[in-house]
């Protein structure tokens, strides 16, 4: 009891103030923990109005139609005065294809007094309208329907492409371009230059190759990584595109094709792409495959600055047509461009062809082959939008030449556009 009694003298005698302090410090405290817990209050609620919002876009998406137990207020809000689209519109919108626009205005001003197609005009030389969607979780389906001021509209491209399957390889169904070489296997929107190269105009068709085939690609297993082996193998209908001589213009017998793509970073700047192709038809409507091409290409992009690419890019085709009996056993072509980004908004660039002609039509060769040079600028307007000036020097193995100026716009929308950079 003494204790007790010594004990509370001594807290008499504390300080007063001492006490004020500490109660000060105590009702600080507490605010501070009452505003905490408004803060988890407030934090609590607004995670259970998102988990709301979460269980009814999962039912909508499950039965296609808004569930009717979730309040407005839980649901996603819309701006005032715009229509609210049901659950079922907004499915059937997931399910319609994506669709885009590619224009292709091109004047052409030639030297040459025969007036070919395409020739001393300012043309919408091709508008392709292209749909694409997937099929399901494996598959997917691609249509791409060309226009033209003077020419035919046309299917370019209709397939399907499946993934997935055994030995992780992809495969093409339908009408398109096969991976054959560089230039002809992308479309005119997307060559570096103006015009197609001379080899691939003369030997695979005026817009380069599209036939309706199968077409199969894959990875080759190696035990290095430091290079990418792709091959891919088709069949296609016979024939080729127009103008080419390659083939004959019998599409009952088909023609085979395959193509190794060896990719290799070189540096952290620097890529190389070495590809080999082998091609196989008919030139006459037997049941013979007269002719045997080989097909090289490379391209090395390295990068001077980090929007500065430097490509150079050469293709060569080498023929064998001893068995189709031509004047020439072993004709031949190639080209060789090198292209300059030299600011994000201006490209330049040149090329160079030459290539052996297959028929002349009864013409007397003055020389052994066509050949040409190119110079281009390219000005980038934006993504979507491409202007590009170019001029071409030919000599004909016929004899005579010509002087060619070409003005290009090439105009891009929608969801699917082909790469204009």
């Amino acid at each position: 009891m003494r204790g007790v009694l010594s004990l509370a003298l001594v807290l008499l005698c504390v300080n007063p103030r001492v006490w004020a302090e500490q109660s000060d410090d105590t009702a600080a405290l507490r605010a501070q923990v009452e505003e905490l817990t408004k803060t988890v209050q407030s934090l609590t609620q607004t995670v259970q109005t998102q988990q709301t919002r979460i269980q009814a876009l999962e039912a909508k998406n499950t039965d296609g139609n808004e569930p009717s137990n979730v309040s407005a207020a839980a649901l996603p809000s819309q701006s005032p005065g715009a229509p609210r689209s049901s659950g079922k519109s907004q499915s059937r919108a997931a399910l319609n294809p994506e669709i885009g626009v590619s224009a292709d205005i091109v004047g052409q001003f030639s030297e040459r007094s025969l007036d070919t197609e395409g020739n001393d005009k300012i043309s919408a030389r091709e508008v392709e309208l292209s749909f694409g969607h997937p099929i399901d979780p494996y598959s997917r389906l691609d249509v791409t329907a060309a226009f033209s001021d003077f020419e035919e509209a046309e299917l370019e491209e209709a397939y399907i492409t499946h993934w997935g399957l055994p030995a992780e390889l992809n495969a093409r169904l339908g009408r398109f371009r096969p991976k054959v070489g560089k230039a002809t296997a992308v479309h005119r929107d997307a060559l570096d230059t103006v015009d197609e190269p001379l080899v691939v105009s003369q030997y695979l068709g005026a817009e380069g190759l599209f036939r309706t085939g199968a077409e199969v690609v894959g990875f080759v297993p190696t035990p290095w990584t430091t290079v990418t082996h792709e091959l891919a193998i088709g069949v296609m209908e016979g024939g080729v595109g127009e103008g080419g001589a390659l083939f004959g213009t019998t599409r009952r017998r088909p023609s085979w094709y395959g193509h190794l793509k060896n990719f290799v970073d070189v540096a952290d700047a620097t890529s190389a792409e070495l590809g080999m192709t082998y091609l196989t038809g008919s030139s006459d409507d037997d049941a013979k495959y007269e002719v045997h091409t080989l097909g090289l290409d490379a391209t090395l992009i390295h990068y001077v600055g980090a929007s500065n690419p430097l490509k150079w890019q050469s293709e060569l085709y080498l023929q064998d047509r001893a068995e189709a009996g031509d004047a020439l056993n072993h004709p031949w072509g190639g080209y060789s461009l090198l292209d300059y980004r030299a600011t994000p908004r201006i490209g330049i660039g040149g090329r160079i062809d030459y290539v052996e002609p297959i028929g002349l039509g009864g013409l007397s060769r003055v020389r052994s082959g066509d050949t040409a040079l190119s110079s281009y600028l390219t000005l980038y307007q934006s993504e979507w939008a491409r202007w590009r000036l170019q001029y071409r020097h030919t000599d004909f193995a016929a004899g005579g030449d010509d002087n060619t100026v070409f003005l290009q716009g090439t105009f891009s929308i929608g969801v699917h556009k082909h790469a204009l950079q």
